[in-house]
């Protein structure tokens, strides 16, 4: 990889301290804040490559964090399985389809689930019915849409809001699952050599900003009740369809405009 001018490197640095703060109060969220705002000064790729250790670092700390992990992640790692996955599937897709409609797709399933109280013939809850059954297919939805589109994210947190876990087991559990897709996707950039020198030097400030606001988002986090940090993810569901909608709107100027 060439060196990256000073704008991409403090770019990248102030975005990797907001990412790293939203993902530490939600227990998500790095890679839906980082990549598109790096992109503004960079290609997608490059902003996928250029914030994929701090990634990594995050989704590692938050999932190893606050111990307990027989409940989170021995409980719950066939999500990971699947979400493993469906991250290939979705990849192979991504190659071969558009994957524009794949975030209508999910901005609507979204918007069904936060609104399923309201509309009484939806019923969620046969994910607290069947467990195992319904994290397996949530695990494989995820790794689809993340393959496609970088936000598997949103369809694990339907299903642990759904079963009311702990916030700790959600975001262990999540970070598991997102853990394992980032490290296939870096050993797919490895084997086909794009991670230069260049981004692994900046690879360590990156890792280093983003931990220090990972960090400050756990103290936010860790002083709110399951209750309201259960709100707080329901929130963050309708701001993420709302931001699923416009993409698929500019991404379908686009292509009309090809």
């Amino acid at each position: 990889m060439d060196a990256y001018s000073l704008t991409e490197i403090l770019v990248v640095i102030i975005v990797a301290v907001i990412a790293g703060l939203v993902h530490g109060i939600f227990g998500l969220g790095f890679p839906i804040i980082a990549t598109p705002l790096v992109a503004l000064v960079t290609d997608v790729k490059t902003a996928i490559l250029l914030t994929l250790a701090p990634n990594i670092a995050v989704n590692l700390w938050s999932m190893l964090r606050g111990g307990n992990w027989g409940e989170s992640l021995g409980r719950y790692w066939y999500v990971a399985a699947w979400m493993l996955v469906g991250s290939v599937l979705g990849t192979l897709l991504l190659v071969r389809l558009d994957p524009n409609p794949f975030r209508l797709l999910l901005a609507l399933t979204l918007v069904l689930y936060l609104l399923s109280d309201q509309i009484k013939r939806l019923d969620f809850g046969v994910i607290r019915r069947h467990p195992g059954t319904s994290g397996s297919a949530a695990g494989l939805a995820a790794g689809l849409l993340g393959g496609t589109v970088n936000v598997g994210g949103p369809v694990l947190m339907i299903y642990f809001l759904e079963l009311r876990v702990a916030p700790l087991v959600v975001v262990q559990s999540m970070n598991l699952s997102f853990l394992l897709g980032k490290s296939a996707q870096a050993a797919t950039f490895g084997v086909a050599g794009m991670l230069g020198s260049s981004l692994l030097l900046l690879s360590v400030p990156v890792v280093i900003v983003a931990l220090a606001g990972l960090r400050a988002g756990m103290w936010v986090r860790e002083r709110v009740t399951a209750d309201a940090y259960r709100g707080w993810l329901r929130g963050v569901l309708w701001v993420l369809s709302a931001t699923l909608v416009v993409q698929f709107l500019l991404n379908w100027d686009v292509g009309i405009g090809k």
